[in-house]
């Protein structure tokens, strides 16, 4: 309930993928989410975390080393149109 929604997105040649704030992930690749969302659900993240979607992207750059988080998005800087990146993970 007081969460901060976020995402983040991660990227690597044509392949792009960013968390929701209901603990899926979207692609440009529909084989890409479907993956994700299997190997960095917020069921494998293992002990608390405050961002969620943060945790899940580190999953997948672990997971999927050839990507990088690129972007992260705070649900304050979305509604402003700015946005805080890029990050290396």
């Amino acid at each position: 309930m007081g969460r901060k929604l976020m995402s983040v997105k991660i990227e690597w040649k044509i392949f792009t993928a960013e968390t929701q704030s209901d603990g899926t992930w979207k692609s440009n690749s529909p084989s890409l989410a479907e993956l994700l969302n299997v190997i960095a659900s917020p069921a494998k993240i293992k002990g608390p975390t405050q961002d969620l979607e943060y945790s899940m992207a580190q999953l997948a750059v672990k997971g999927l080393p050839y990507f990088k988080i690129t972007e992260i998005t705070s649900g304050s800087a979305r509604a402003s149109g700015s946005e805080i990146g890029p990050i290396q993970a």
